[in-house]
């Protein structure tokens, strides 16, 4: 009795373990970003819903210089009055970004954030900065810090 048991139960774990699992990441879809960046003025990408712990994707397909100064904004609430803020939830604060796909770690979801954001700022030379981003991510890409 207890053997058949066994058996059964072995078999449901080995059936289970083959069924495949279910991508955690939900907003993964790509969005385009084109901004002209001058002086010391932020641009912003719109802001979307950060559905996971996961890091954020760019793809950088453009910059003004080397590198770009970027860092991810998560709208975080306010503890007790009820309103969001915007605050920078990139790990290691403000990174530079140079052409290519990378990983942004941040905290945004962590922090109670449920939207985010990039924000852009000049490095060093005025100039067109554009790709696609996502909040959470899929894939394995470098990370940028």
């Amino acid at each position: 009795m207890f053997k058949k048991l066994g058996v059964i139960i072995l078999s449901a774990i080995m059936f289970l373990t083959i069924i495949p699992t279910p991508i955690f990441a939900a907003n993964v879809k790509d969005t385009s970003f084109s901004f002209n960046i001058q002086s010391n003025a932020n641009r912003y990408t719109r802001s979307r819903a950060k559905q996971n712990s996961s890091s954020t994707y760019v793809h950088v397909k453009q910059v003004p210089a080397v590198y770009i100064r970027t860092n991810v904004q998560g709208f975080r609430p306010t503890s007790g009055t009820g309103s969001n803020y915007w605050a920078n939830e990139t790990i290691g604060g403000q990174i530079s970004l140079r052409k290519g796909q990378w990983l942004i770690k941040q905290l945004v979801y962590e922090n109670g954030g449920r939207s985010a954001r990039l924000q852009f700022k000049k490095h060093s030379t005025n100039g067109t900065v554009s790709g696609v981003w996502s909040p959470d991510s899929v894939g394995s890409y470098p990370y940028a810090n």
